[in-house]
């Protein structure tokens, strides 16, 4: 009997961009722990899924809880591949003093529950721009310019692309490097266009808990005193809303109890 591959991850430890060994996640489907095929590198293989709606959830110890819900195609039609970083849990071994922040997020008088959204460390300052005369909707390759040391840079990362339209603000992953000199790859198709120049900056997605809490660890950066932006998903889900953006000081090295934040 002929095996299909259905679904792969790249599971990734953000905060020391490493991947993850077989043993550090447990993978639940529908509920259910699997045994997926593990390769090195921090690639879990699915084969052989029933087609349609699946829910994913995935258990590692030390980090945050990650869930989602992919369309898994029929046998032979193809299969998915999904990059996953994991943030640090409070009880990740750290080692040494690191910057972390943790608050509660209200909307609306209500608190922000399972809500994703996206925290710039620093200045949030750009990383990369746009080499490209048209950077056009629908690609999955983007020729970028590097604005500080590669070394600094996360590939696997995700990256705001922030055009001057604010309406076509937009969060990519990108997944790597391609051998062509300047080219790298995204997961996804780019929602939007963006000219020459656009600039792009590394952002960190997290995720609230049922009382709107959340905690992050931040790379670490120079500035004592650092500030941190909040930037919540417009109403389409897609582009980045420009209206809803906190900008924070927060002290380097230290826990940061940011408290109550109204977006």
């Amino acid at each position: 009997m002929e095996t299909h591959i259905s679904m792969i991850f790249k599971i990734m430890d953000r905060f020391r961009k490493r991947p993850l060994l077989a043993a550090e996640a447990g993978i639940y489907i529908n509920g259910y722990r699997q045994r997926p095929l593990y390769k090195a590198g921090g690639y879990f293989i699915f084969t052989d899924l029933a087609p349609g709606e699946t829910s994913f959830q995935i258990i590692a110890p030390a980090f945050q809880q990650e869930a989602l819900v992919a369309l898994i195609p029929a046998p032979g039609k193809g299969y998915l591949h999904s990059h996953l970083l994991l943030n640090p849990s409070p009880a990740y071994p750290f080692g040494r003093e690191v910057t972390t922040v943790k608050g509660r997020l209200w909307q609306d008088q209500r608190p922000y529950a399972h809500e994703h959204f996206y925290l710039i460390p620093g200045e949030g300052g750009e990383v990369m721009k746009v080499a490209e005369d048209k950077g056009e909707a629908g690609n999955t390759r983007l020729r970028l310019f590097a604005a500080v040391p590669e070394r600094q840079l996360s590939f696997p990362g995700k990256y705001l692309i922030k055009d001057k339209d604010k309406g076509k603000g937009e969060v990519c992953l990108i997944t790597r490097k391609d051998s062509r000199e300047g080219i790298f790859l995204l997961e996804k198709e780019l929602q939007f266009s963006h000219v020459r120049g656009t600039p792009l900056v590394e952002v960190i997605e997290c995720r609230t808990e049922e009382d709107g809490s959340f905690f992050a660890a931040l790379p670490e950066l120079k500035q004592e005193t650092l500030t941190l932006s909040l930037l919540g998903k417009g109403p389409d889900e897609k582009n980045m809303t420009q209206n809803n953006v906190k900008t924070m000081a927060i002290h380097g090295g230290q826990a940061n109890d940011l408290g109550d934040i109204q977006i």
